[in-house]
């Protein structure tokens, strides 16, 4: 494969495969009666466990080798697929998004039992595959504008894998959903295909090696960069909480609003594609890089976002307003959670050498932040209003958006100050 369908495609199946199966196991609890607990569960159980694993397995792969960590990891998650599309079938009823959940006879314990387990293996798989797949484009950049553009094309991918896997989970799970499972798991073969394939920059993703001299001259100040990177992690913690909840709460979330799994996973495709072109209209603008004002912005616009799916459930179940009103919070979410990830990744990667551990505790800070869709689902439960997650992560968002002004705020060494440096570079020629 070329280097760059190497940044693309790998970051495409994955997510693409793996919110297929989320998508997937959502539905059939909901369908099997699952609390709202139980449902945002599956989501919250792999992030949790995410969180904690990343850093660790991060780091491993600056000591041991990206190649193998990314193989591994890789490995592992086609091996849990095949199992979850072995065991579980799910059954037409002739009701659409309510099929007959049928495990294999030899199969112990239950759909919960399976699918929490699932989730827990994938959360290991994922934490060895992701922050060595993104620490690898740090160690093959030779430039800042190199890594910008790299960084867009894997950005771009994961985004449209994830947006494919919820659009055609929400059409399967409604007219075939028995071929949801199945189609994962071929999708997981592909990346493990993927990963044998990658024999090209052997070298450069062996193990965290410094950046090129001087790409490490074009860096601002250490302060610059740990304010912003703080910043970013702050923000993405939010926006990912944000469009978790979103996701991992789709049934109830679309229950609350009237609509249906299709119209539901219609809303999250939309809210993937704008960040997808959040993700190329970053890749393109001129000096995005260590200046305040879209970071700034992407947590307020997050709570707009949410305000707009709480509209939405006051205007009357399934309406044409009430579909329209969640699609513009939809969008406002998920471009402004493509500013919060990108600029997470880049300062991840551009503020020191050991980018396998940065990079882990970027993915260990989207666990934390979809982890909060778990206290979401319990608000609902306990007061009996599926709008509360909205509520609840609104001002979550609105707490970040303090949080990140106060972290770039102007001060003496112009933290906030335009960096002529790298910035400038990330307006690098397209390569």
């Amino acid at each position: 494969m070329t280097t760059r369908l190497q940044e693309f495609l790998p970051a495409f199946l994955t997510d693409g495969a793996f919110y297929l199966i989320v998508f997937t196991l959502s539905y059939a609890l909901e369908a099997d009666g699952a609390s709202g607990r139980d449902v945002a569960l599956v989501f919250g159980i792999y992030t949790c466990a995410y969180a904690v694993v990343a850093p660790l397995l991060g780091r491993a792969s600056d000591a041991r080798g990206r190649r193998t960590s990314v193989r591994l990891g890789a490995g592992a998650f086609a091996l849990l697929a095949c199992a979850l599309a072995a065991v579980i079938r799910l059954e037409p009823t002739g009701i659409a998004g309510a099929p007959r959940v049928v495990l294999h006879p030899a199969a112990p314990g239950g759909l919960r039992a399976w699918t929490y387990s699932a989730v827990a293996g994938f959360a290991l798989a994922n934490a060895a595959f992701w922050p060595a797949l993104q620490a690898r484009l740090g160690d093959r950049a030779p430039s800042a504008a190199a890594l910008a553009r790299s960084v867009r094309r894997f950005n771009i991918g994961w985004t449209a894998g994830k947006a494919c896997g919820f659009l055609v989970a929400g059409l399967l799970f409604a007219y075939a959903p028995s071929a949801c499972l199945p189609l994962a798991a071929g999708c997981a073969g592909l990346v493990l295909l993927c990963a044998l394939a990658d024999r090209a920059g052997a070298q450069a993703a062996s193990a965290g090696s410094p950046p090129p001299e001087h790409r490490a001259s074009e860096r601002p100040p250490r302060a610059t960069r740990r304010a912003y990177l703080l910043a970013a992690l702050l923000a993405n913690l939010v926006l990912w909480g944000s469009l978790a909840t979103l996701k991992g709460l789709a049934p109830k979330l679309g229950a609350h609003l009237g609509l249906g799994p299709r119209a539901t996973g219609c809303l999250l495709f939309a809210a993937l594609v704008a960040q997808g072109l959040a993700f190329a209209g970053l890749g393109s603008a001129r000096r995005w890089a260590y200046r305040p004002g879209l970071l700034r912005l992407a947590a307020p616009s997050a709570a707009l976002g949410l305000g707009f799916w709480l509209l939405a459930g006051q205007l009357g179940g399934g309406s044409a307003l009430v579909f329209a009103s969640a699609l513009l919070g939809a969008a406002l979410i998920g471009s402004a959670q493509a500013v919060t990830y990108a600029a997470s990744v880049f300062y991840s990667l551009d503020y020191d050498e050991h980018r396998g551990l940065r990079t882990g505790i970027h993915e260990a800070v989207l666990g934390l932040g979809g982890g909060l869709e778990v206290l979401g689902g319990a608000l609902a439960d306990a007061t009996a209003w599926d709008g509360a997650p909205l509520l609840f992560m609104s001002s979550g968002a609105a707490l970040g958006a303090l949080g990140v002004a106060w972290l770039l705020r102007p001060r003496a060494g112009g933290v906030s100050a335009n960096s002529e440096g790298l910035g400038a570079l990330c307006a690098g020629e397209e390569g």
